[in-house]
This record gives structure tokens, C-alpha cells and sequence, in this order.
């Protein structure tokens, strides 16, 4: 199991693309498990757990499909469970690395050095989530890593407004 989280911790470093994973639902299934359980995790730091599971629910079939279209859009459908698998494993590796600075910014509200800190690097890792799917999908689509980074601003800007619109923020 370490081997498999080395290859995941490799992608996020562009060192494997997605064709270093099998086509596999069964692997996906784990992976995908593995998301939803840590990803619940640092919602649920802020939000409750019925609204953690429903906001990770959407995120992830809009993340499915986005992926389903694009990768039909080019013909490479074939790819699909290698490239979700990819990024959702990614993704897993990111979200642990930012569960310690969620939880700092939670306990440090009154905008002391730490919190600023934790956000300071909880930005750079949604820009480092942004850089792998777009590697991944890249690779995916045989496109160059520009346009798979395009792609995927296009896709968290317009998932975070879709995000807001369905769980908004408490004021």
C-alpha cells in the first residue's frame, strides 16, 4: 500500500502521469474511499458532518462528470479511471498535508501570525491541487501541461461559485 501512496505523492511531483496506475474501478473505489474519508475530515473542521458528506457528495460527481465529458470531448474516454484515479489520489495526499493548517486556522481566529500562515499555505496548496489535475489531465488528454492548467482553473473557479451557491459560507 505505501508503493501505491509513493506513486500518488509522485504524480503531485510530475515525476508519473496517470498511465502509472492501472484502469481499475477497483482501485479507484479505494482511492476514492481514502478521498471522501479525509476530505470529510477537514470540512467537518468547520461544518458539520451531514453537511461535509452532502458537499463532498456533490464535489465529487462533479468531478466525476467534468472528467467523463472532457475525456470523451477528445476521445480518450479510455482514460477515465486512471486520470480520476490519479487525481483523486493526488488530491487524498494534498488534503493530508492541509488538515494540520486547518486545524491551526480553526483554533486561531483573531488573524495572529499562525492563522495568516496556515491560509498563506493553504493557498499555495489549492494552487498545487490546481497544477496536478492539470498535469494529470495534460498527460490524459495529450495535450500540453498549459491547457490542462486551464482547463482546470476554468473548473475550481467554476466549482467554488457552485460551491458558495449551494453551501454558503455562515456569516
Amino acid at each position: 500500500m505505501s508503493r501505491l501512496a509513493l506513486i500518488f505523492v509522485d504524480i503531485a511531483l510530475h515525476r508519473k502521469g496517470p498511465d502509472a496506475l492501472p484502469a481499475s474501478r477497483f482501485l479507484f473505489g479505494i482511492v476514492l474511499a481514502s478521498y471522501l474519508t479525509v476530505s470529510v475530515l477537514a470540512l467537518q473542521i468547520s461544518w458539520p458532518l451531514s453537511r461535509a458528506m452532502s458537499a463532498m457528495i456533490v464535489d465529487v460527481a462533479l468531478y466525476l462528470a467534468f472528467f467523463g465529458i472532457v475525456l470523451r470531448v477528445v476521445r480518450r474516454s479510455g482514460r477515465f479511471w486512471q486520470t480520476v484515479t490519479a487525481v483523486l489520489g493526488a488530491e487524498t495526499f494534498l488534503s493530508c498535508l492541509a488538515l494540520p493548517l486547518l486545524l491551526t486556522r480553526s483554533a486561531e481566529s483573531d488573524g495572529t501570525a499562525s492563522e495568516v500562515l496556515a491560509t498563506s499555505v493553504l493557498l499555495l496548496i489549492l494552487l498545487w491541487s490546481i497544477d496536478i489535475a492539470g498535469f494529470v489531465l495534460a498527460r490524459a488528454l495529450d495535450r500540453p501541461y498549459i491547457v490542462g492548467v486551464m482547463i482546470m482553473i476554468g473548473y475550481v473557479v467554476s466549482s467554488m461559485m457552485l460551491g458558495e451557491f449551494l453551501f454558503p459560507s455562515p456569516n
